[in-house]
């Protein structure tokens, strides 16, 4: 290994090698070089990304929503339609969120607790609350719009998503790092060499034979970090427990969807997810083989392929030596909320962050291993949320309710059951009103409202409220509908790409 590293190696499957290899590519100096291993013969199952369309990944690689909907055979959407969570029959729609108005500095979640609170109905909160859920109404209504700067406008609260299909997603990656001049080469580790008196891996071996030597090895999917075998120095949770499904299986969908949204529908046993597409849709389902059986699944997907091991939990250390792990190498989620592919955009930009190295790499990997496990922190809590608070009875939905849930997601929910508010996180990644929104329609109720809400006079706030509501309503009315702004969206990229 060189004082100063200049090769970098980066393997894994292509949906999470190009996210990485793209973010690489427009950051690395000149004197890096760059050589990407594809395991292309990996077997990658059909699926679909539910995505930020305003993601500061896809700003520092100059992609506009209009980009991944016109090349990813992508569409528009405003979240996820939540199905049968709290039993058979019930429905809550998880859109991203701006802050909402607050009234004399009281946010508007804690004037409505104190409305159910003084009616001694506060299971009624959620309720009382959904008039205010902008997003969600216009979700609902078919309508879509993208956000504003306008601080006076509801259409600030909106937080749009793309919704792409991920095999082509890869190639639109792809095409950013060929068209400077990086190409991959095809193969998968299957041994590798240690440098001499050292930990450091001097170089992997592929299945052809051919070595590949570098001085930083960035595994995204697994195989090498396999090989490699920390010896618990990554320091893996496991969240088996939390999210208690063993297997993953993806297909086109046994029957045409009829929402312009990602639906999430939990069943006995299982996770469907169903993703609309430009053109036709995508399903996913996460399952537990002891509550559902292989042919029952494939059914629900409509696919052909068999499932697919899966095992939910993440690494607190995934760099250690000169060997970085990210998306698959360094945990999983699941497709919910498209945690897994969050997770790798968090990887790669703190990872640009501290490149170039120095040949020992320690600075590095302690700074690169704190920053992400903030992040990766944030993503896990959001995302295993709502599968704490489900309200089914069936396995497994009823364990992962008892489970033990992670430290930081217990301390979020005990602190807003106390009193409707939470600390923030350091670097937060997503806005406390989407938080709030999910415990609210999950079901947790503060035992009291903030204090400043007591001050208030109910009777003269009351046409305020009504007044915002109607407000909301006129703008959802005058939106465009889903399909328009897609349109819309289209329309901008291909006047951008003609430029």
């Amino acid at each position: 290994m060189t004082d100063r590293p200049t090769r970098i190696a980066l393997l894994g499957k292509p949906h999470e090698i190009w996210p990485v290899a793209a973010l690489l590519a427009r950051n690395l100096p000149p004197r890096i070089a760059l050589v990407i291993i594809e395991d292309a013969g990996a077997q990658e199952e059909s699926a679909a990304l539910t995505i930020p369309a305003d993601h500061r990944f896809h700003h520092q690689l100059g992609i506009t929503a209009g980009d991944l909907v016109l090349r990813c055979n992508g569409t528009i959407g405003l979240g996820t339609d939540c199905i049968g969570w709290q039993g058979e029959g019930s429905r809550f729609f998880a859109a991203r969120s701006g802050e909402l108005p607050r009234l004399n500095g009281v946010a508007l979640h804690q004037i409505m607790l104190r409305a159910a609170l003084m009616r001694r109905e506060p299971e009624k909160l959620a309720y009382l609350f959904q008039p205010f859920r902008f997003a969600a109404r216009a979700a609902m209504a078919g309508k879509l719009a993208g956000p504003v700067d306008d601080a006076q406008s509801p259409l600030r609260l909106l937080g749009p998503t793309v919704q792409c299909d991920r095999a082509d997603y890869a190639a639109l990656l792809q095409a950013q790092c060929r068209a400077v001049g990086i190409e991959p080469r095809e193969g998968r580790p299957v041994d590798l060499a240690r440098a001499p008196g050292s930990e450091a891996i001097a170089s992997v071996r592929l299945e052809d034979g051919e070595d590949i030597a570098a001085d930083l090895f960035i595994d995204a999917s697994g195989a090498l970090a396999n090989l490699a075998d920390d010896d618990g120095e990554t320091g893996f949770g496991s969240l088996s427990a939390n999210l208690a499904f063993d297997r993953i299986i993806a297909g086109p969908g046994a029957k045409p969807g009829d929402s312009g949204h990602t639906v999430a529908r939990a069943l006995p046993g299982g996770l469907l997810l169903e993703t609309p597409l430009g053109q036709g849709q995508r399903s996913e389902l996460l399952f537990s083989s002891t509550a559902m059986d292989e042919e029952t699944a494939l059914a629900l997907v409509g696919g052909d392929k068999g499932s697919s091991p899966f095992a939910a939990g993440h690494a607190e250390r995934p760099w250690t030596g000169n060997l970085v792990r990210m998306g698959g190498a360094a945990g999983r989620f699941g497709p919910y909320q498209s945690a897994d592919m969050l997770a790798l955009y968090e990887q790669a930009l703190r990872l640009v962050e501290w490149l170039p190295v120095n040949a020992a790499m320690a600075i590095e990997a302690r700074g690169y291993n704190r920053g992400q496990s903030e992040a990766i922190a944030e993503i896990r809590d959001f995302s295993l949320l709502p599968f704490l608070l489900n309200g089914r009875t069936d396995a497994p939905w009823a364990a992962m309710r008892e489970a033990r849930p992670p430290e930081s997601l217990q301390m979020r929910i005990d602190q807003f059951a106390s009193r409707g508010r939470f600390l923030p996180y350091e670097h937060a990644l997503l806005d406390d009103q989407s938080w709030i929104d999910l415990l609210i329609g999950f079901g947790v109720v503060p035992r009291r409202h903030d204090p400043l809400a007591a001050s208030l006079d109910m009777p003269r706030i009351a046409p305020i409220l009504r007044q915002m509501v109607a407000a909301f309503t006129a703008a959802i009315d005058a939106m465009p509908t889903q399909a328009e702004y897609r349109a819309q969206c289209i329309e901008a990229a291909e006047d951008g790409a003609g430029r």
